[in-house]
């Protein structure tokens, strides 16, 4: 139940940057932070009209990311440019010396440069 509540929290703090593209940070340092946003991340993608997820968390010596996509937005390519990895719907990446904004604007201008790509 305190995890289902825990993730239920990222979800509701979730903003949507892009059409279809939401964005949370889980706020707590804690060891199993990859697993808890790898839950929030699959479990935006369950809300009607978003199609690609990232969750940032704190495992005390990095930021991690956690992304998901339905398949229209391919995440792999988003975390890549973050020193990351992993498959078009399901990807991951740990970034170090940056605060969770930083972490979070580094995600946006990547998100912006992939689209940006796409379109070309």
């Amino acid at each position: 139940m305190k995890s289902f509540n825990l993730i239920a929290d990222i979800v509701k703090k979730a903003e949507i940057i892009e059409e279809g593209i939401a964005i949370s940070i889980y706020d707590e340092v804690t060891e199993d932070a990859n697993l808890i946003c790898a839950k929030a991340a699959d479990e935006l993608l369950t809300i009607s009209d978003i199609t690609a997820s990232f969750v940032l968390g704190n495992t005390g010596s990095k930021i991690c990311i956690s992304g998901r996509s339905i398949g229209d937005i391919n995440v792999q390519v988003i975390l890549e440019k973050l020193g990351g990895g992993g498959h078009i719907t399901l990807a991951g990446a740990q970034v170090e010396n940056m605060t969770m904004e930083e972490a979070k604007q580094e995600l946006i201008n990547r998100i912006n440069e992939y689209f940006s790509e796409v379109e070309s």
